[in-house]
Formats: structure tokens, sequence, C-alpha cells
């Protein structure tokens, strides 16, 4: 009978005990399956977490990666420009160079140059002086103050040598321009009493000179042979009166009949 019984414990007891384990079990499977669901969970954040990261790093290289393939063509566009620009520069600088040395060797002539241009401006300086004093005796003190002044700038070293050329050059023009044109001026003349007589001077050219009073009393006209003054016909005084009026843009260019020096056989 204990047998019996002892027998039916222990049969009851391993079935408890057969039955605990697995209640045990099945009471540790979810939570085990749900843990590795968990782990798994976290891996797949992890790894899209990482492919995010991952992405965002791709798209700033490519954006790195355009920025510097844009400012590597802006650097080839500005390159072909300074190239342009260089050789444009080298070309300046080549045609400045020829000029230096063009300028260089005008330089060096400057010395000659002064050395045979002064001594003509002196001589053409003092051949219009004599010209002035043997030439018909018209705006005299205007003249001769113009050969005066060229004779001082002559000595001036503050005047350079293209001025002074300029000058004599300008007073050679003005004596030029007398031997074409009328005038009619008014001025004294020195009678052989010693008088001085307020006339009006007709100027033809180079080729007369007279004078009449201011009350038509007297006309003269200059005698460049023997330098000196001649009385004309008192015929004459219409055609002076008409002739300082042209000269004085009073009337109109007419022709004029007037006692002139016969001209001369040159020799």
């Amino acid at each position: 009978m204990r047998n019996a019984i002892e027998t039916f414990l222990s049969a009851r007891f391993g079935a408890t005990v057969a039955s605990g384990l697995a209640l045990a079990l099945v009471a540790t499977a979810p939570t085990a399956q749900a843990q590795l669901l968990e782990s798994n969970k976290r891996e797949i954040q992890t790894a899209q977490a990482e492919g995010v990261s991952s992405q965002e790093r791709v798209n700033t290289l490519d954006d790195q990666t355009a920025q510097l393939e844009s400012e590597y063509k802006a650097v080839l566009q500005q390159l072909d420009t300074l190239r342009v620009y260089n050789q444009q520069l080298r070309d300046l600088i080549a045609a400045q160079v020829a000029e230096i040395e063009i300028t260089q060797r005008d330089i060096d002539r400057v010395t000659t140059i002064d050395r045979e241009v002064v001594p003509l401006m002196l001589r053409m300086v003092d051949g219009i002086d004599q010209f002035v004093q043997l030439d018909v005796p018209f705006l005299i003190e205007e003249r001769r103050n113009r050969v005066a002044n060229l004779r001082n700038l002559m000595q001036r070293a503050d005047a350079s040598p293209a001025e002074k050329f300029r000058r004599v050059l300008e007073a050679y023009q003005i004596e030029n321009e007398y031997g074409r044109t009328i005038e009619g001026i008014r001025g004294t003349v020195a009678t052989t009493d010693g008088r001085q007589l307020t006339v009006d001077f007709l100027r033809v050219g180079r080729v007369a000179l007279y004078y009449k009073t201011l009350d038509d009393a007297q006309i003269a006209r200059w005698n460049q042979d023997n330098r000196t003054w001649e009385a004309i016909d008192s015929d004459f005084v219409s055609p002076i009166k008409k002739a300082l009026s042209i000269a004085r843009e009073q009337a109109a260019p007419d022709l004029l009949l007037l006692p002139i020096d016969a001209p001369e056989t040159a020799q």
C-alpha cells in the first residue's frame, strides 16, 4: 500500500514538475521573441539612420562636386580672358618699346638740331630786321617792336627752340600778309619844316604808300628809290579817298587808278 502511495505520489509529482516546466517554457518563449524582435527593430532603425546619414553625405558631396565644377569652369574662362589680355599687353609693350626707341633717337638728335636751328633763327631775325628797315615805312614802330621782341625771345632760356621758331615764322607770315592786303591807317607824318601832320595813310600791298591830310589839302606818295615823300596831283584825292573807304570795308572793292612806280626788270 505504502509503495502504491509512493508510486502515485511520485507520478503526481513528476507530472506536476513536467507541467511546471512546460508552463515555464511557454511563458519564456514570448519574452525571447519580443526581445529578438526589439533587437531586430533597433538594428533596422540603426541601419535606416545610417542610410539617411550616408545619403546626406552623398548629397553634400554631390553639391560640393557641382560647386567645384562650376568654380573650375569659371577659373578656366577667367584664364582664357587673362591669356587674351596678357597678349594685348605684350603687343602694347612691344609698341611702347618701339616708340621709346624712336623717342630716344629724337632726343639724341636734339643737340644737333639745336646747333643747326638756333643759328638759322638768328639769321632769320636779322633778315626780317633788315627787310623792315629797307621796306616801305608803314606801321614802322609796330614792325620794329616785333623784331625787338624776337631778339629778346632768342636770349630767353625758359623759351623752347620750338616756341622761338614758331614766333619767327609767325613774324614772317605777318610780313608776307602785308604784301597781299590794302589798309587805311591814321597817323602822323613829319614835314620838311619839322611839323607833325595828322594824315590818313593808304597802303596798297607793298606796291605803294600814300597819305592825305584830313582836310584833303595835301596828298603824297612814298618814293622808294630816294626814300622820301613826294607830292602828287590833287586829282588823286578822290581815288585815294575811295581806296581808303575800300580798305576800311566801308565800300565794295573796285578798280583804282593811282600813281605807282613802274616795275623793274629782274637781274
